[in-house]
This record gives structure tokens, sequence and C-alpha cells, in this order.
């Protein structure tokens, strides 16, 4: 009796202390339709969403409507390539996915061979029609170039459109608000920083 016990809690604080890790992962997605230059969506094409980095892919297809989703991808700079029988390969590099930001990109196939691809760059960035997240990178080499006298990552909030440095206002009691800035006019505790590393 006190080996199940002792192995139903060794289960319980393996699980308590590795959900909270479960949960706080930093990720994105990406979605879209494919089309063709008519307009018509292109049901079951194949599309691949390729980690520059890594080399890492992920592949899905288009649904019945020619929408095409992929959740919970890590945030980084990616390949994107669609495939579809009768049509030229799509492809476009250097998709920057950011952290909590879902992107879209809706894709117009044309006409021709498999073989023929069709190579998209130079358009313009990823805009969030999901939800009214708000997204931005900055790299080493602004951060350690930004004068940010207390190297608190925070401080970068005021980098961001909308946001406003809050903390030195009179009004302001920064006992109680220690997040020092508000995004968008909403209270400052209702915002969230997540800082993701990359090699």
């Amino acid at each position: 009796m006190k080996r199940l016990f002792l192995y139903i809690g060794l289960v319980g604080l393996l699980w308590g202390g590795m959900a909270p890790l479960a949960w706080s992962q930093a990720l994105t997605s990406l979605r879209g339709t494919v089309s063709d230059q008519s307009g018509a969506v292109i049901p079951g094409a194949k599309v691949t969403l390729t980690n520059v980095d890594t080399g890492i892919s992920r592949v899905t297809n288009s649904g019945s409507d020619g929408v095409y989703e992929l959740l919970q991808v890590l945030p980084a700079r990616y390949r994107l390539s669609v495939e579809a029988p009768g049509f030229r390969k799509y492809v476009r590099e250097n998709i920057e996915l950011l952290v909590n930001t879902p992107s879209t990109v809706n894709v117009v196939l044309e006409v021709g061979h498999a073989t023929e691809v069709v190579s998209v760059s130079g358009e313009a960035p990823l805009l969030n029609t999901a939800d009214a997240t708000l997204g931005n990178t900055f790299d080493e080499k602004q951060v350690l170039q930004l004068p940010i006298e207390s190297r608190n990552v925070v401080d970068l909030l005021s980098l961001q459109p909308g946001v406003v440095f809050t903390s030195n206002r009179p009004d302001i009691d920064v006992d109680y608000d220690t997040r020092s800035g508000a995004v968008n006019g909403a209270r400052s505790d209702q915002s969230n920083v997540t800082l993701v590393l990359r090699n």
C-alpha cells in the first residue's frame, strides 16, 4: 500500500513539475487560402513549411475550401512551398513567424507543369488578421546597441507601435503597477512579454 502511494505521489510530482513546461511554450501559427488565378479555390494542395535554420518541415493539405492551417509552429524564419497537380510549384522564402502572432499567407497558383517553380520574394510583410496580438522581433545587435540603462527586456516594449512607457508618470503607483507600460490603451497588467532566444 505504501508503495502505491509512493508511486502515485511520484507521478503527481513529475506531472506537476512538467505541466508548466508544456504550457509555457511560445508558439505561433500560419494559415491561408490556396487558389488559382481566377480566384477558384484549390482543394488538396500540398503545403510544406520548412524552418530554414533547422531544415525541419511541416506538411498539410488545403481543405475542400482551399484553406490550409499550420498550428503550434515555433517562431522562426520559414520557406513555404505549395504544390498541386496541373499547377506550377509556389515557393516563398523568408517568412518570419513571430511569437503568438498568427500570420496569413494566401497563395495563388499558376497553371503549368509541376516541374516549373514560381518563386515569390519582396512581398509585403505578413499581417495578423486572426486576432489583435502585436509582435516584433529584435536581433542581438539591435538589443545591444539600444541605450537601455537597466538592460531590462521589458523596456524594449516602448519600441513597439502603440506602447507607452508609464513608469515615469507620477499618477501611476509603481508599487501596484510594475509593468511600466501600456499597450494600445489597455491596462499594463493586461500585456504579456515572451522572450524567445535563437542561436
